[in-house]
């Protein structure tokens, strides 16, 4: 199979701003040069028609002063018979005839000299004839023909100049649509790998697999690119580094553990002879520290193995009899408080991984009966809606500060607010209740925090029956 054409890509994050400025500026400049073009045409035309009704009206006043002194010559010569008089009456009809040609070439109107030339005609085969009285008249509606005829003109001037500015605003508005057609095509070119790579650097933060896919862009972006995957393997090797020191270091702890352990039992139970009061003290002190180092210790390698990849292996179990499994190993400590203890009426099967399950309501009741005050209460919940799970931990301690509450989850994170009870807590018991949640694609958060009411809630989606 052929490959397929690869599309264009700019090779430099400043060839692509350039490229934009560029063709963003192209249809803006050649609007200007256009409506530049329009406007001048349009100014020529009236400076042309403004010169044309001066001129005319000119010639129009000239004209009529000419018409008036030809009729008083005419007149005058048919009185006294005087050739003086009869040689300026042909000077001024030949000076009428001149401005009449310059008129009719203005006006374009050259079908009515005709009119005059039979006036003129008449007046030359005779001098007493007094047709030529209404050369004036007819000199007056050759004016106002043309002035209406300039009116005309100037209307379609006008008109024209309408359809101009109407045409000038439609080709501004589509200059403004490609205009910002061009801003957010060049702008999601430009964004569009920036807000992948931002994807990519909160899935590394949320230790998730970055896609395969190269980012295509320009050459800083792509360099960046690089440098996030490179920082992701590395990150990796990291993680897996520590997985690894953190199995050796626990499991080469268990091993003394195990002997310190078997030694403050053998003491404890006077093994090796009969102790004193102070001597049982300090062997109780002995097994309640192994104890904690212990459960430390596993709850190390607990959250390291939820860093894994892992199937869930899932199926029927009651959610009762599971509550009760996470909440038996402390009846002890519930006593000694005198918390009430309120569990679910009902008992719900669900399908769903017990390890996982248990991880997480192991690690909320602890941290609800530890953190209950005496005589306090821890009350569970449990009920499905919408296909999903829902498990609510509450207990009436009081309110987790702000700025604790925000890094709750986070491992080995301990706020201000200490446990009660003899154990110290490590700081992770939530943050691998949290990795168990997600693991089983549910959701773990606090849901209330105020005085005498902590809530946490876990919500996990259901297999379809």
């Amino acid at each position: 199979m052929t490959p397929s054409p690869r599309a264009w890509q700019p090779r430099s994050l400043k060839q692509l701003v350039f490229i934009a400025f560029f063709l963003i500026n192209v249809p803006i400049g050649f609007m200007l040069y256009k409506s530049n073009i329009v406007l001048e045409n349009q100014l020529q035309q009236s400076y042309k028609q403004t010169q044309i009704s001066l001129e005319l009206s000119q010639q129009n006043n000239s004209l009529e002063r000419l018409a008036e002194d030809i009729v008083r010559s005419s007149t005058q010569f048919r009185i006294l018979k005087v050739p003086t008089i009869q040689e300026r009456l042909a000077e001024q009809v030949e000076s009428f005839n001149n401005h009449l040609s310059i008129q009719m070439f203005i006006t374009e109107q050259n079908h009515k000299k005709q009119k005059f030339q039979d006036l003129f005609n008449d007046l030359q085969e005779d001098p007493f004839s007094e047709t030529i009285n209404s050369l004036p008249q007819l000199t007056r509606d050759l004016a106002e023909e043309s002035f209406k005829k300039m009116a005309i003109e100037l209307a379609s001037l006008q008109e024209q100049a309408h359809v101009t500015r109407q045409d000038l605003w439609w080709q501004t508005a589509l200059l403004a649509l490609t205009t910002l057609a061009l801003m957010l095509f060049f702008s999601t070119l430009i964004t569009r790998p920036i807000t992948e790579l931002s994807s990519r650097i909160e899935a590394i933060g949320r230790r998730e697999n970055l896609p395969k896919t190269p980012i295509r862009g320009p050459r800083e972006i792509v360099q960046l690119n690089n440098q996030i995957v490179w920082l992701d393997q590395h990150l990796l090797q990291l993680e897996q580094l520590k997985g690894k020191f953190i199995q050796h270091i626990s499991h080469e702890l268990k091993t003394p553990l195990t002997t310190l352990r078997e030694g403050a039992d053998l003491l404890a139970e006077e093994v090796p002879g009969v102790l004193n009061d102070q001597q049982h003290h300090v062997v109780s002190l002995l097994q309640s520290s192994s104890i904690n180092l212990q459960k430390l210790i596993e709850q190390l390698l607990d959250y390291n193995k939820l860093q894994q990849p892992h199937l869930l292996q899932t199926q029927k179990v009651d959610i009762y009899k599971a509550i009760m499994g996470a909440v038996t190993p402390w009846q002890l400590l519930i006593s000694e408080k005198s918390i009430k203890l309120a569990l679910p009426k009902t008992s719900l099967i669900v399908q769903l991984d017990p390890d996982m399950l248990h991880r997480v309501l192991g690690n909320l009741a602890s941290n609800a009966i530890y953190y209950t005050d005496k005589n306090g209460r821890v009350t569970i919940e449990a009920s499905i809606s919408e296909n999903q799970l829902i498990i609510d931990i509450e207990n009436n301690g009081p309110a987790i500060p702000p700025e604790d509450a925000k890094k709750i989850f986070e491992p080995f994170y301990q706020g201000k607010k200490k446990r009660s009870g003899p154990l110290k807590g490590s700081g992770i018991g939530l943050s691998i209740a949290m990795e168990a949640s997600k693991a089983m694609h549910g959701k773990l958060i606090l849901q209330t925090n105020k005085e005498s009411q902590i809530v946490f809630r876990l919500t996990v989606p259901l297999e379809p029956k």
